[in-house]
Formats: C-alpha cells, structure tokens, sequence
C-alpha cells in the first residue's frame, strides 16, 4: 500500500487533492453568487430612485391620484404615496371646496417630504384650478 504524505492541514493523495480543489470550487461559487446577488439588489435600487415610470408631458394630480399612482413620481415610495393619500383623506377634499393640495410646495405638510423632493416633483404634478369666488366667470 502507498503511503499518504502529509504536510499542513491538507492531505497530499488523490483524495487529498480532490476535496481542496472541490472546497475551493465551492467557495468560489458561493463568492461568486454573493457578488452577482449584490450587485443586482443595488441595479434594482438605483432604477427605482433615480427613474420616474411616467411619460413625457404626463402629469399627476396629488389631489386625486390612488398610491398605485403617486408611486410613480420620483423619490414617492409606498409609505410617502399612503402618507400623502392619508393627509388628503383627513383634510377632505370636497366639491367646491379648495383642493388640500394648490401647489408643490403644500406637499411639505407631508412628514418626509422637503424642498429638496418638492422641486424633483414640480415637473411631474398638476393642479387643478381654485374654484371661482363668484366674482369671475367659470372658465370655459
């Protein structure tokens, strides 16, 4: 029978040699899938921060648009989309009565929301216009 030389923690035989390099084998793969899982989670993030999903000229109205909808502006997620849904419910928005949102900057009201956000929504929301006061004719 042969004998087996040893030197290290590491067996010098053909079954020595065949579990290192099968060892190093898998340690590589699981480095690799690391890697690849990483780098993926941090393309899936990039694309949703920096990337509104709405077209050119199109436009969302804070004062009507569901969550589904005001997740697709820039920097809205789900929980700013529910807050933003949530204030507008409790401020009640009704016929005939000043909408709750005039302008960008009354998202602001909006816990999370600041100037810096307001101005990368300005291009993408809209307004509807203040009901008239009586004293100007309903625009046509």
């Amino acid at each position: 029978m042969a004998e087996r030389e040893t030197s290290g923690p590491i067996e010098v035989g053909r079954g020595g040699a065949l579990r290192a390099t099968q060892s190093l084998a898998f340690l590589v793969g699981v480095g690799l899938c690391l890697v690849l899982s990483f780098g993926l989670a941090l393309g899936m993030l990039e694309g949703t921060v920096d990337s509104p999903t709405l077209g050119p000229g199109e436009r969302i109205n804070p004062n009507e648009a569901p969550v589904a909808s005001l997740t697709r502006l820039p920097q809205i997620g789900t929980a700013r989309a529910r807050a933003i849904v949530a204030y507008r419910d409790r401020a009640g928005t009704q016929p005939g009565r000043t909408p709750v949102f005039s302008k960008a900057e009354d998202l602001q009201q909006i816990k999370g929301i600041g100037s810096a956000i307001v101005e990368d929504l300005r291009p993408w929301l809209q307004f509807d216009d203040p009901p008239p006061d009586g004293n100007e004719p309903p625009a046509r």
